[in-house]
């Protein structure tokens, strides 16, 4: 098997199981989606609940076909005219919500957010003791150290990072899937299973998942949500790598 069909397998077997993650969400009234103070979660949520059960697995759909593309292409899928109308109509939404969001933080000067380093310590407890044991390899970055966590999975380096920065994202997370191989000085991996895979992102929220304008009482409810969408993500990876192992890759 080449990296590029092993590559094309992959992203389909993400596509079906960002389907399978949604369905879920609609089918329980969105758990997932209001268990995190996150505006990004909460506007998909809010627009949702204005839909009956069947417009909300449509936009779901519509949503997932926009952002996972190379999988729907290579299943030969198309968007429909009643998804394309309610994707456009959330779109509306999200914008309008996004501008009442800025205008209500930026001008909110006396509310005193939460400490990133607390949100930084509180992670780095919290992932050790869920998945440490799985980890062969823990790294601080920077000055302001992101954290970035390896585990093996079917020949592949499994990474999470965490990272902490800008003026009101305290966290922000990812997943990704790379070879072992790297390429020095800078250790860039010579294949790239998947990148940028995060909570928001299989569902085609947004390509990023972070936790913005978070008060000191919201660090440990935060930081159980991050932690459990990691979870979900490394409970499900070593299915979605079967039979597509680093061993099996033939070179190119």
């Amino acid at each position: 098997m080449t990296f590029e069909e092993a590559k094309q397998e992959f992203e389909i077997r993400y596509y079906y199981w960002a389907i399978s993650e949604w369905e879920k969400e609609v089918n329980k009234s969105f758990p997932s989606l209001n268990l995190f103070k996150t505006e990004s979660a909460r506007i998909v949520a809010q627009f949702m609940q204005q839909l009956n059960s069947a417009e909300q697995l449509i936009l779901a759909r519509s949503l997932l076909k926009r952002f996972h593309q190379k999988a729907v292409k290579m299943l030969g899928e198309d968007i429909s005219d009643e998804e394309e109308s309610l994707v456009s109509k959330f779109d509306a939404f999200r914008l309008a919500e996004d501008a009442k969001i800025i205008s209500k933080n930026l001008f909110s000067k006396n509310v005193k957010f939460a400490n990133k380093g607390k949100f930084r310590r509180t992670i780095l407890t919290k992932f050790k003791a869920a998945f440490g044991t799985h980890c062969f390899e823990l790294e601080l970055v920077g000055l302001d150290p992101e954290l970035d966590f390896k585990m093996h999975y079917g020949g592949w380096v499994l990474n999470t990072r965490f990272e902490f920065n800008g003026a009101h994202k305290q966290i922000h997370y990812w997943h990704g899937i790379a070879s072992p191989n790297t390429i020095e000085p800078h250790r860039m991996p010579t294949m790239v299973m998947g990148k940028s895979i995060s909570f928001n992102a299989w569902l085609a929220i947004s390509s990023q998942t972070q936790w913005e304008y978070l008060l000191p009482e919201d660090v440990e409810p935060a930081c159980d949500a991050a932690i459990k969408f990691c979870g979900r993500f490394i409970e499900i990876a070593p299915k979605l790598l079967k039979g597509l192992e680093f061993e099996k890759i033939k070179s190119e």
